[in-house]
């Protein structure tokens, strides 16, 4: 059985050198030599070491993803599915970096180069979780989504999170309904922020008065909508409308109002955000604004490909477009009958 290049080597009759000039398809080689070569190499089932050959090459494509979310969020499975695309595209293997937390030296530039990676896909994380500063000096290409980070190799991807909100608002005021609440994210988060802005504007822009009893700051969690929810039932006039930051906290804003006798939509009107799969199972289904995970995931890769291969270029800075997704948890407000 063939277990290295040099059996390849030998039984082809070539030296070591031309086996390697085979595999990595090399010009400098005559057909009947890459043939014979080629030949041995099917019959044997031989499959170069991609650790070996990135360590000649200077490249072992592979990249590096870097999370905080977890591999089974919502959020996540459909952002892999973009990423899948460009992977399978562009000829990239993609590895799962772990944080060793009990390590409080913790380096996630020393990580990506013990892996060997040729560049790395950081997700889920604010500014102040880990020491992003040394990621950005370490001329590592990098590609950040949802975090506004810009280094000379590393530049970032969101979707449009401001105009997003606006849309929202806008569709609900087209409705009648003047009172609506907003679930925010985490007050620190650089989604949690933009979308809050795009709220506050949309509010502004509907000659509405902004009142901060309408505002939820939580995470984007089920639990958070659903205390969201339980806080608003307090206030003097209670919204006839919330909009959530994300589609799992929307289901709790659903659910707290259940509870409370209310009906959606007759009672209340209710949008997400995300649209992931379980939104439009939902009864009544969720009106979301959708991410377009499949061009942020293949955008990611394609980009971090463009870091690698040419050194110089600019770092990319991408605002991806939402849709309104209109399904059946809103609708006309009662008080404007």
């Amino acid at each position: 059985m063939v277990r290295t290049i040099r059996d390849i080597a030998k039984s082809a009759g070539v030296s070591v050198s031309t086996v390697s000039k085979v595999i990595n398809n090399y010009p400098n080689v005559s057909d009947k030599t890459k043939e014979r070569v080629l030949r041995v190499v099917r019959e044997e089932q031989f499959v170069p070491n991609s650790t070996a050959r990135g360590l000649v090459k200077g490249s072992t494509q592979t990249l590096g993803l870097f999370l905080t979310t977890g591999l089974t969020h919502p959020y996540f499975v459909q952002l892999l599915a973009g990423l899948e695309e460009s992977l399978k595209e562009s000829g990239y293997d993609l590895i799962y970096l772990a944080q060793i937390d009990w390590n409080p030296e913790y380096s996630l530039v020393r990580h990506c180069r013990s892996r060997n990676v040729d560049g790395v896909l950081i997700f889920g994380f604010q500014r102040n979780d880990l020491n992003f500063d040394e990621m950005l000096q370490s001329e590592i290409p990098t590609m950040f989504i949802d975090l506004d980070l810009i280094g000379s190799r590393a530049g970032f991807i969101t979707s449009d999170n401001v105009d997003s909100m606006r849309q929202a608002v806008s569709y609900l005021t087209g409705l009648g309904h003047r009172k609506i609440a907003f679930v925010a994210g985490y007050q620190d988060s650089y989604v949690g922020k933009l979308r809050f802005e795009g709220y506050r504007q949309g509010i502004q822009e509907s000659d509405l008065p902004y009142s901060s009893e309408y505002t939820f700051f939580g995470d984007f969690t089920r639990d958070s909508g659903y205390a969201a929810m339980k806080q608003f039932l307090e206030c003097s006039a209670p919204p006839t409308a919330v909009i959530c930051c994300s589609d799992m906290s929307a289901l709790g804003v659903i659910e707290a109002a259940a509870e409370a006798g209310l009906t959606v939509p007759q009672d209340l009107s209710v949008i997400g955000f995300d649209d992931i799969e379980i939104s439009r199972y939902t009864n009544p289904p969720l009106t979301t604004i959708r991410q377009d995970f499949q061009t942020i995931g293949r955008q990611a890769v394609l980009q971090l490909d463009q870091l690698i291969r040419t050194p110089h270029i600019a770092p990319p800075t991408l605002i991806i477009p939402t849709e309104l997704i209109i399904r059946g948890s809103c609708g006309i407000c009662r008080d404007s009958e």
